[in-house]
């Protein structure tokens, strides 16, 4: 049974509640009817992923789908999710296989989108990648502590990026001083408004 027969059988089933298996069938069944249930015809993870990539390099019509799917907005994460489930279903391989597939998977379309110049998404649940709630205190901390190379590499960075800064600002291209324009002109010579003629105002 293929993916798309099961969305098919899922289809029925929200159409008609009854038309689904009954609860403890497949204990019923004869072992090994199923094709997951039998021997997986691939074992190497390797072997699996290229085995997905030539039938994709084959295939101009596949191709031309699952552009039109990242297109459309779908993220690349549910297209592998949807090959890697698949190739279960159908025996290809194990469940523990699918997952070291995904992400060479994944990684592969990620670069045949920006190949094509194909928009795309990469995960389901973006906003998930968002969430932080680890400070830069605990992060600096962590890092002096576990990896004191990186931290004082990223000292002396920063360090650099502030002495450079200070010696633009000091050059030719910097700001000028501010200036108090009227710490040189003695009061007495500074005209009072109303002395000024309308020629001098305009």
């Amino acid at each position: 049974m293929s993916y798309q027969d099961i969305q098919t059988l899922d289809d029925n089933i929200e159409k008609d509640k009854f038309a689904g298996p009954i609860p403890g069938q497949s204990l019923t069944d004869e072992p090994g009817s199923r094709a997951w249930e039998r021997p997986p015809e691939i074992t190497d993870p390797d072997e699996a992923v290229f085995f997905v990539l030539e039938k994709f390099e084959k295939n101009e019509k596949v191709q031309s789908a699952y552009s039109k799917l990242m297109l459309a907005g779908m993220p690349i994460e549910s297209i592998v999710n949807t090959i890697t489930f698949g190739g279960f279903v159908e025996g290809k391989w194990t469940v523990d296989i699918a997952e070291l597939m995904k992400p060479p998977l994944m990684s592969f379309f990620i670069a045949y989108a920006d190949e094509h110049q194909i928009p795309y998404r990469v995960f389901n649940n973006p906003s998930e990648l968002k969430r932080d709630d680890i400070s830069d205190e605990q992060t600096l901390t962590h890092m002096a502590d576990r990896n004191p190379k990186a931290f004082q590499e990223l000292h002396e960075g920063l360090a650099l990026q502030a002495q450079d800064t200070v010696e633009k600002n000091q050059g030719f291209l910097g700001s000028p001083p501010a200036m108090d324009v009227t710490a040189d002109v003695p009061i007495e010579e500074t005209p009072a408004l109303e002395e000024m003629t309308e020629q001098e105002i305009g």
